[in-house]
């Protein structure tokens, strides 16, 4: 019987595809119904030979794929393939489902089989949804906070660690002075986000209690997984930068041990969080990443077209706070905005350069 712990040493020893379109497929068991490959970058693709699979859950179904497939020196074959979400414990996640299916029944009815584990599918890719959500904000943030540290004087660094709230649940990512700032890090090629409430993209005039906004950026940041070395970065890479940048500041232990608990508690509820210096790094937080783009976008511009309180407010029905919408960001909104590059998009944040929003007065 095919157990997890085989499943496992199986995928291990998959090889990553040479290039887009190669694979080189290693079957579970002698069916050919169950498959696991890498695609070239290194993510782990279940293949699920037969007819098409009808996915009850959207989840699912937007994580599934029929059609052709190519192979390299054997004949293209109609399967299903599930491309789990990259960044998380993939591996792991791959060999739990792939089991359950041949417990199911795969090789014999992969149809009621898959039907049988559709529901353990689904709760496995939304885990790892959620911690690729939370190590992709985790790289976006550093690095806004790393050009931060960067940018300011020394005497300004510590008071930018302290600045940094995108760790715990509030109401801003970061908070400098009377400027607000949201970060939005995605691996699409656009600025294209999620936006979990209105209050993310217009400013706080301070009824709720919080402090008055001014200032509200949104900064929009692009990744891509790298290969390691040159320009790529790692989350290890962007600690141990901001603390020198601290140390080096004369910030003092108690700033650098606040950070350290920080990271550490950023992404915990979705999972283990980054233990700095205290164990070796999982591979998810190790993943090198490169900067597509960096943009901050400055909401109060009535050129960036958004859904905004008073839009909402008139359908008297509906519950303002609940409202959550995807934003698709243009490249230009008007002239100036947004402002383009990490050490541009610092300096204008610390207020030490100048922006002047050239479409309203």
């Amino acid at each position: 019987m095919t157990t997890y712990e085989s499943v496992l040493d199986l995928i291990a020893s998959v090889p990553i595809a040479s290039s887009v379109g190669v694979r080189d497929i290693k079957w579970l068991t002698g069916a050919h119904v169950v498959g696991v490959s890498r695609d070239h970058m290194g993510q782990v693709e279940v293949f699920l030979s037969g007819a098409e699979l009808k996915p009850l859950s959207k989840v699912v179904g937007e994580a599934i794929e029929f059609r052709p497939w190519h192979r390299d020196q054997a004949p293209p074959f109609e399967a299903n393939r599930l491309l789990l979400p990259s960044l998380g414990y993939f591996d792991q996640v791959a060999a739990f489902i792939c089991t359950e299916l041949l417990r199911g029944g795969a090789d014999m009815s992969l149809k009621q089989a898959f039907a049988q584990t559709e529901p353990i599918i689904e709760l496995a890719i939304e885990r790892l949804r959620l911690s690729n959500e939370a190590i992709l904000g985790l790289a976006g943030e550093l690095l806004l906070l790393d050009a931060l540290c960067r940018q300011a004087d020394d005497q300004q660094v510590a008071s930018i660690i302290g600045s940094w709230d995108g760790w715990t649940r509030s109401s801003r990512d970061f908070s400098w002075g009377s400027t607000g700032v949201e970060v939005k890090t995605t691996t699409r090629s656009v600025s294209s986000h999620l936006v979990a409430g209105i209050h993310q993209v217009e400013r706080s005039d301070g009824s709720d209690g919080g402090a008055r906004e001014d200032r509200l950026f949104l900064v929009s940041i692009g990744l891509r997984s790298a290969e390691p070395g040159g320009n790529a970065f790692t989350i290890p890479q962007l600690v141990d930068r901001i603390i020198e940048r601290t140390e080096g500041a004369g910030a003092g232990q108690s700033v650098v041990d606040l950070f350290r608990a920080h990271v550490a508690e950023y992404g915990a509820s979705s999972g283990d969080g980054y233990q700095h210096g205290t164990q070796v790094p999982e591979p998810s937080y190790t993943t090198p990443f490169l900067t597509n783009f960096f943009r901050a976008y400055d909401m109060s511009d009535s050129a960036v077209k958004v859904l905004r309180r008073d839009d909402v407010a008139v359908r008297h029905h509906v519950d303002v706070s609940s409202v959550k919408f995807r934003v698709d960001l243009p490249i230009t909104a008007s002239p100036g905005n947004p402002i383009g590059g990490a050490n541009q998009v610092a300096q204008v944040i610390l207020d030490t350069a100048p922006y002047v929003n050239q479409t309203d007065p």
